[in-house]
């Protein structure tokens, strides 16, 4: 857990060091819908979207693992 901790740690300052690096402004466009901000606030909207997505997609995954842990529980309390 420590190791996987510590490469978050050293990819998140990685990135960091990469925004701060490329601070220019950028010109994004999606769809109609156009503006222009600092890399860095490009990259952290990306970054904040695609974990907002993974939440969301881990969501059915979730309920379903804390269904089995209650029927799981519940099977304990009748053996008891």
């Amino acid at each position: 857990m420590r190791f996987v901790m510590a490469i978050a740690v050293l990819l998140m300052a990685l990135a960091a060091v990469f925004a701060l690096q490329n601070s220019q402004p950028v010109s994004v466009n999606f769809f109609n819908w156009s503006f222009s901000a600092s890399l860095v606030i490009v990259l952290i909207l990306a970054f904040a979207a695609g974990a907002l997505a993974a939440f969301l997609f881990s969501i059915p995954w979730r309920v379903k693992v804390l269904r089995e842990l209650s029927g799981l529980k519940k099977l304990q309390k009748e053996k008891a």
